[in-house]
């Protein structure tokens, strides 16, 4: 009976202490665009592959190793108007690691801080000459300013080359063991 009891509580005691390492929901994950990527040549559905530049760890432990490649998928493509940018969102949906294993991941493609690429709004195309008359104690006259027409340019497709910084945002906790 002692031994069994013994035996639970080094069970119990390991169970306590055991460490699972994985990457938090919100986490950031550099990657490179394995070509150029854009909104020209990209439609909805079609696959893109990224480019882990150097390995992830959590303390001594290495969660994604260098060259892992991401792959992700077009989940909203919206073609340049007048007056808004092309516009693009891609879902990160599996890792590769350089050892062949692969795991699902739930992620957004980030590009200077946002989730959506581009949709932009575009330049005014001309501008009016507004004319405030100015009557104070120090100033008499006509300060001119000039406005926004309501004309605006046609927007422009997004390129986003291969050596710009994306990021893959989870979207849930990842655990690539």
């Amino acid at each position: 009976m002692k031994k069994i009891l013994l035996f639970l509580i080094l069970i119990l005691q390991a169970s306590c202490f055991a460490q699972v390492m994985y990457l938090a929901k919100d986490t950031f994950i550099p990657v490179y665009p394995s070509k150029s990527l854009s909104s020209s040549v990209l439609e909805e559905g079609d696959t893109f592959y990224f480019i882990v530049p150097s390995d992830l760890w959590i303390e001594e432990y290495k969660i994604i190793p260098k060259n892992s490649i991401v792959k992700g998928i077009v989940t909203l493509h919206k073609m340049p108007v007048t007056g808004i940018n092309a516009a693009m969102e891609i879902d990160a949906v599996e890792i590769a690691f350089p050892d062949g294993n692969r795991y699902s991941v739930k992620g957004k493609i980030a590009y200077k801080g946002e989730t959506r690429i581009g949709g932009d709004l575009t330049p005014p195309a001309s501008y009016n000459k507004s004319l405030h008359p100015m009557k104070g104690e120090y100033f008499n006259g006509v300060l001119a300013q000039y406005v926004p027409s309501g004309e605006y340019e046609f927007g422009q497709h997004i390129t986003i080359l291969t050596g710009e910084l994306l990021q893959v945002v989870l979207e849930e906790d990842f655990t690539p063991y």
